[in-house]
């Protein structure tokens, strides 16, 4: 064994022992894999809105729908040019880097602990929100006679060096769940995002209980007949009706300025209301609808596209900054089209680098399982991409590169182009 493999056992075997292992995933029938099992689901799966829009409803609605999370599938990156390549937990950049000298220390430059530095870390707009989790959801594509068309996949190099590619079939849909807690712990969605496979992209949508703050001033009105004798709901119905409340806000990532622009803009950050049922009402009996395109207030100076928030529960929780960002393909390309991008484009000097994680511009599914021979769990020796067999025998998987023709499969372009 060479000294940089010792070195990557040294640093990573702490690594795994604080990570225990997780289940196998559970083949339910063709073209459905259980990740999440139905009693942890379920109150997740109990808190969802309705939805304004049949396809989305009917997939919230179906037990078809693969649910999956972090826990459930593990976030990872791929390492295809180093020495010792193979699979990382989006943790260990910067657990190696802080452990380090240099130039492997540079490492904490574009990690933070527990997984990549803004804008790869987190789910967008939430870097900064706390009260807030995320679940995932999978429609793999079928034909017409309602058969599964898998993912396909393939090595560039043969054996263990190089990317694992994959791509997914016209009319896969993946999407995210997002959930903040009242102050009694309970569970309330505030966002759905969903990402629908077509040829040459994703096309996207997101669904919020309103469109614009008019929407939810006129919904506080209308709902409680006695709101201007509660001082805070007043203030909040002023607030949603006063279009000089946006105040400047920013975006930036400049360890990640080569794919990264920054973004300038503006939020409305909504006064907390000490009673959350009129907050709860809102989220748990509204019927979320789309807000593509949307802008949530403007005046003659600003516009945003969301809601901010001042508190830890309201309509969003404290630190959602997504009102920066438009909701149409091109925002979400932004940070999208940077799947597998490798890190030395950012610093030719880092080693141990690898590639910002996902494929395909989605960034949370991968098809791969815990190596079950290194604490069960995603290891840097070689070898250690191993497909889920689950999935293979679900028949969502199939090996070997489409045809360039293919009107299922397409490669979709880079911001930057890699040779591996």
């Amino acid at each position: 064994m060479s000294f940089k493999e010792l070195l990557l056992v040294s640093c990573f075997v702490p690594w795994f022992m604080e990570n225990p292992a997780f289940g196998e995933q559970k083949v339910i029938e063709e073209g459905v894999v259980e990740f999440i099992a139905p009693a942890v689901l379920k109150p997740y799966k109990d808190a969802l809105p309705k939805v304004a829009n049949a396809k989305v409803q009917s997939i919230l609605d179906s037990d078809k729908t693969i649910w999956y999370d972090e826990e459930s599938m593990k976030f990872v990156y791929q390492d295809s040019v180093e020495t010792v390549t193979g699979l990382r937990h989006n943790s260990v950049g910067y657990l190696v880097g802080s452990r380090n000298r240099p130039p492997i220390s540079k490492l904490t430059t574009y990690f933070k602990e527990g997984t990549f530095k803004f804008p790869f870390a987190t789910v967008a707009g939430t870097d900064d929100v706390s009260n807030m989790e995320s679940k995932n959801f999978w429609v793999p594509a079928r034909d017409a006679a309602g058969d599964i068309i898998p993912v396909a996949w393939w090595q560039t190099r043969r054996g263990v060096r190089g990317h694992w590619n994959w791509l997914h079939p016209v009319g896969t849909v993946f999407g995210e769940v997002l959930y903040q807690r009242s102050s009694d712990g309970k569970l309330y969605v505030f966002e759905i995002r969903v990402r629908q496979r077509y040829l040459e992209g994703w096309d996207v949508d997101v669904f919020r209980p309103f469109k614009n703050a008019k929407q939810m001033a006129d919904a506080i009105k209308s709902t409680r007949e006695n709101w201007q004798e509660d001082k805070q709901v007043a203030n909040l119905v002023a607030h949603l009706e006063d279009k000089n409340t946006l105040t400047p806000s920013s975006m930036d990532a400049p360890e990640f300025k080569k794919v990264f622009t920054k973004i300038e803009g503006s939020l409305d950050i909504l006064p907390a209301v000490a009673d959350e049922n009129i907050i709860k009402g809102f989220l748990s009996r509204r019927t979320f609808i789309s807000v593509k395109g949307e802008v949530w207030k403007r005046n003659a100076s600003f516009e945003t596209y969301a809601p901010a928030s001042s508190a830890t529960f309201n309509i969003v929780p404290k630190g959602y900054k997504l009102g920066l960002v438009e909701v149409n393909e091109v925002s979400c390309n932004r940070c999208h089209e940077s799947t597998t991008v490798q890190l030395g484009h950012f610093d030719r000097e880092l080693q141990l680098y690898g590639e910002v994680w996902g494929e395909d511009r989605i960034f949370t599914w991968h098809m791969f399982k815990p190596n079950p021979y290194i604490y069960n769990t995603f290891d840097d020796a070689d070898g250690s991409r191993l497909i889920n067999k689950a999935l293979v025998d679900a028949g969502l998987l199939k090996r070997g590169q489409p045809a360039a023709d293919s009107e299922m499969y397409q490669a979709l372009p880079k911001q930057i182009k890699d040779k591996f």
